[in-house]
């Protein structure tokens, strides 16, 4: 999913699925790749503008020189994390090329799979295929994506993100800011949570943004 251009910047946000099938890439259904046990998933997408800008030790990650809006950074199963030691994933050529376009850093890729994935009882071809599932059904405010940097509301946010969302509730949705420099609150992530394959309240929250916050594009 190269997100390079402004115009599919504002595709990504509106609907990942429609990108993907944009580019030809069928989404699989979310019960292809089951899992042995029901708990709560967490799907962590993150603003990349505002880390790049954030933290200058990624400025060198292929998100940030190539103007991505929106990737995701991890899903989290709940089976524990860093069990990998080292491990890196096996992917098919075809879902190499359909994961890059959400998570296009190579390490951020193998840092997730031996953090997450490996704790589970999924392959690395069916814990892929879980996020590439989740993000492509996800619906995102177009706030996200007009390259611009503004405030919004907390609530005006969620609010847009419960209403494209069915059966999404406000306690499905973690934000988590960081600080810039003039102390403001600064959208970093948004975590989303499922349990079944179904939105859920999200167990461990962060929710730091207060009730404004910078949405980040990147100028």
């Amino acid at each position: 999913m190269s997100v390079k251009s402004h115009s599919n910047n504002r595709r990504l946000a509106c609907n990942l699925a429609g990108v993907l099938l944009a580019q030809g890439v069928m989404i699989l259904p979310t019960q292809a790749a089951s899992i042995a046990r029901v708990g709560q998933q967490v799907l962590m997408i993150e603003m990349t503008p505002a880390l790049c800008n954030l933290q200058p030790s990624r400025a060198r990650m292929r998100q940030c020189l190539e103007g991505y809006s929106l990737t995701v950074s991890g899903l989290d199963l709940g089976y524990g994390a860093r069990c990998g030691r080292g491990s890196e994933p096996r992917l098919t050529p075809l879902q190499l090329k359909v994961v890059n376009r959400i998570m296009p850093d190579t390490t951020v890729r193998s840092q997730v799979w031996q953090r997450y994935g490996a704790c589970s009882p999924l392959s690395a071809s069916s814990y892929f295929r879980q996020i590439v599932n989740h993000a492509g059904q996800l619906k995102l405010p177009n706030e996200l994506n007009t390259g611009n940097s503004y405030t919004v509301s907390k609530s005006r946010f969620i609010g847009q993100m419960t209403r494209l969302n069915s059966g999404m509730t406000p306690a499905s949705i973690d934000l988590i800011c960081q600080a810039g420099s003039r102390r403001q609150s600064i959208l970093t992530d948004v975590h989303v949570c499922y349990e079944g394959g179904q939105f859920s309240n999200c167990n461990n929250v962060v929710n730091n943004c207060g009730k404004n916050f910078i949405i980040s594009g990147g100028k």
